[in-house]
């Protein structure tokens, strides 16, 4: 008695194979594809708040062109320079107010200087080499 091979039944057939490896492909090309568009959506979102935010700055640019021109006209100009520089117009007449500073404005006036100040802002000024050669020699 002779053994006889048993012919062996084989693993793969090309047709499995072939299904085996389409569906690894398939399945990795549809892995990268969601990678693109999960990718996608978040810049799609990126480019949305770009643009909200352009549209917020050039809003804020017509503001500050607005009061930028605004600023520039006589009436501002006039306002500002009689109020903040004390200007005033040829012909205007100045009042100055003579009496209790407190009752007039209902603002009090800051206390007068101890007389140590006083010596301090009746002494005359230095010269100016003088102020520098303290300054770089150490004072005299």
């Amino acid at each position: 008695m002779t053994r006889q091979p048993i012919a062996q039944k084989q693993l793969l057939t090309l047709r499995q194979a072939i299904i085996i490896i389409s569906i690894i492909a398939l399945m990795f090309f549809a892995f990268k594809y969601g990678r693109n568009v999960l990718r996608y959506r978040e810049l799609q979102n990126e480019w949305a708040e770009m643009n909200a935010n352009i549209a917020a700055v050039e809003t804020e640019q017509k503001d500050v062109d607005r009061a930028f021109d605004e600023s520039l006209s006589p009436a501002v100009v006039e306002n500002f320079v009689r109020d903040e520089l004390g200007w005033t117009r040829p012909g205007d007449e100045v009042i100055i107010l003579v009496g209790d500073h407190d009752a007039i404005t209902g603002v009090a006036l800051p206390a007068s200087p101890s007389s140590a100040e006083e010596n301090v802002q009746a002494q005359e000024p230095k010269e100016n080499w003088r102020l520098w050669l303290e300054l770089l020699i150490g004072g005299e």
